[in-house]
């Protein structure tokens, strides 16, 4: 795949001094790092400890010294290698679900409650069918222990979809019992960290904060060789300074202050550019993951991934706030453009409505056809002696068409014009004759039909009773 041109949202000065500025913040004013081990480590490859105020600064020869081991493409498992894939700099663009919600719309009333474990296998069963969106994440169910929500929705994602996982666990401990899970699916640890089907998803605190128990989880993560995804997400105007260069330079050092400790305790840890900053409403503090600035942030930030840092970025995309499937479409389709013609890699968000709080089933097979046509515009124009088609041209002639030529033919079946079936084509004649149906409506019956249709391969009777096992034992911990 030969990359278009980017867009470019800052200068080569504007980058410059986005970086440098991330530099001076974690030197001058360092990052809380709550985790005494953690510290240690830190101390001992140069960084500058003070362990009474648990403040770590860090030097810039040792930032730059550590972000050189990161691996510049990111692999992402399946269960089974059919549904492997790796971001790279100028490879395809992925999708992925995002976590963290704990609200569902329902599939067929469109109504929001409380998520259930149901819900979820529903929605993993999409996941699984759908072919753009590539990565899964989480949703925290009600109708199970809050102690342990993060456990059954792992177990569910093990057992009704095969493509690569993304969770936060809420617990170190919780995080050693997937470990155990993963090792039951895929036979042993070895196993899990040569084609870890799940990664890690943990999180600074902004501003500049690592508690102890994330810092656990990412040194565990170290350890068991399981990638770790981390979201860096300040909010503009609350946890992050009010202008957009300063939230971009402050995520930026967040990231580069925890990729310094990851690198530390493991070098060569897979860990993928991942900064997703959002703005708040200054009239309620409620953070926006769709306003207009977004858009700006996620272009900017692809630039400095790209051009800083030679990493695949990824982020927000497919993130929506509001309550209508037309303010979502459109929020996701701002941010989709900007993230997609600026360079990022893997855009987070399918499915996500209401300000990341619910998935909705019907968004997500919408969301599967942007990521669709996102994907298209990627690929740019192919400009060759093929596509400038001179011959054709010239044996068609003035007012002749190009329908019956072996070289229309050729393109179509290649990709050169895709097709979408949820945003409609047809004239209103046509549109009123199959019914007036909105996309909303088409992509409702399009998810009832695969859940109708579509059977995931079962994991061994033996490695289903395992899991069982291992998520009652959890549960009864914590009872």
């Amino acid at each position: 795949m030969i990359a278009p041109p980017y867009l470019r949202m800052l200068t080569d000065e504007e980058v410059r001094r986005v970086y440098q500025a991330s530099l001076q913040i974690l030197a001058q004013t360092g990052m809380t790092v709550e985790h005494e081990r953690a510290r240690l480590m830190l101390e001992a490859a140069g960084a500058q400890v003070d362990h009474d105020a648990q403040m770590v600064r860090f030097p810039p020869e040792l930032v730059e010294e550590k972000l050189k081991l990161v691996p510049r493409v990111t692999p992402y498992h399946g269960r089974t290698p059919d549904f492997d894939f790796a971001l790279t700099l100028d490879g395809d663009i992925y999708g992925r679900v995002a976590g963290g919600a704990t609200g569902y719309i329902d599939l067929h009333t469109g109504k929001h409650r409380r998520a259930r474990l149901a819900d979820w296998r529903e929605f993993a069963t999409l996941v699984d069918a759908l072919p753009n969106v590539n990565v899964v994440a989480t949703l925290h169910c009600g109708d199970v222990s809050l102690k342990t929500a993060d456990i059954h929705s792992l177990h569910v994602l093990l057992t009704s979809q095969r493509k690569n996982i993304v969770h936060n666990a809420f617990s170190a401990q919780n995080l050693r019992i997937m470990f155990d899970m993963l090792a039951t699916v895929f036979g042993s640890r070895e196993a899990v960290a040569e084609r870890p089907q799940m990664h890690v998803m943990l999180s600074p605190i902004s501003p500049l904060y690592l508690n102890a128990d994330d810092t656990e989880q990412l040194l565990m993560a170290c350890e068991f060789g399981l990638p770790t995804d981390i979201p860096i997400m300040p909010t503009a105007g609350t946890t992050g300074p009010i202008t957009l260069a300063g939230t971009l330079a402050l995520a930026n050092a967040e990231f580069l202050g925890t990729m310094t400790l990851a690198q530390t305790a493991r070098p060569g840890h897979i860990m993928p550019f991942f900064v997703d900053p959002v703005v708040a409403d200054m009239k309620t503090g409620n953070p926006l993951f769709a306003a207009p600035e977004i858009g700006i942030l996620v272009a900017a930030i692809s630039q400095l991934g790209r051009e800083v840092y030679a990493m695949p970025p990824e982020g927000i995309g497919l993130d929506s706030d509001g309550f209508t499937v037309e303010q979502a479409v459109f929020q996701k389709c701002q941010n989709t453009v900007f993230q997609a013609l600026a360079g990022g890699k893997l855009i987070i968000g399918a499915g996500l409505v209401e300000a990341s709080m619910a998935l909705d089933p019907v968004q997500l097979v919408i969301d599967d056809e942007i990521l669709s046509i996102a994907r298209r515009w990627t690929r740019g124009m192919r400009v060759d002696d093929e596509t400038l088609a001179v011959d054709v041209i010239h044996r068609v002639g003035p007012r002749g068409h190009f329908l019956m030529e072996e070289h229309t033919l050729k393109l179509v079946r290649s990709g050169e014009l895709i097709d979408t079936k949820i945003f409609d084509r047809d004239r209103r004649d046509v549109w009123e004759m199959k019914g007036s149906k909105s996309p909303a409506q088409k992509a409702r019956e399009k998810a009832i039909g695969i859940l109708e249709k579509h059977q995931v391969p079962p994991l061994p009777d033996a490695v289903l009773r395992e899991l069982d096992r291992i998520v009652r034992a959890a549960d009864a911990q914590h009872d």
